[in-house]
């Protein structure tokens, strides 16, 4: 007998205060030093400038976050940047981080982009290898940055 799953999987974009603070448990795993009150303040000022934040759902939990943005430059040309993925830490190695991703992969392509970009931290060396290994990712750049 094979089991199978009864839980409803769905992709939504967080748009409501209400979604918004339901997902701040999640994006603080990534983000840990966010408090609440800045992830609203930030993503308030993000959003008129394209930046999407779109949840996955089984049933009706919040178990993955891409926080996206279309962009265009030089180099990537029309491009889809994600700036933020994370799955809640109960919830890994379940195949959620792969559907968000396949998400974000078909909303670039409906939107005529070449590239999907990111970067990830150095110490996050399971994120590389499920990038590189399982999602076909390669490693084009160092990214620097000063603090001033």
């Amino acid at each position: 007998m094979i089991p199978i799953s009864s839980t409803v999987y769905s992709i939504k974009p967080i748009q409501s205060p209400r979604e918004l603070d339901a997902s701040f448990p999640v994006m603080n795993q990534l983000r840990t030093d966010l408090t609440l009150a800045a992830y609203r303040e930030l993503v308030a000022a993000m959003r008129p400038q394209g930046y999407e934040l779109y949840a996955l759902y089984a049933d009706d939990t919040i178990v993955s976050l891409a926080g996206i943005e279309v962009r265009v430059n030089l180099y990537l040309e029309k491009h889809v940047y994600i700036y933020d993925l994370v799955t809640c830490a109960d919830h890994r190695s379940n195949g959620y981080g792969e559907m968000l991703l396949h998400f974000v992969h078909e909303y670039a392509r409906d939107r005529g982009a070449t590239y999907v970009a990111l970067e990830s931290g150095l110490a996050r060396t399971e994120a590389h290898r499920f990038y590189l290994d399982k999602m076909g990712y390669t490693i084009t750049s160092y990214s620097f940055r000063k603090r001033l």
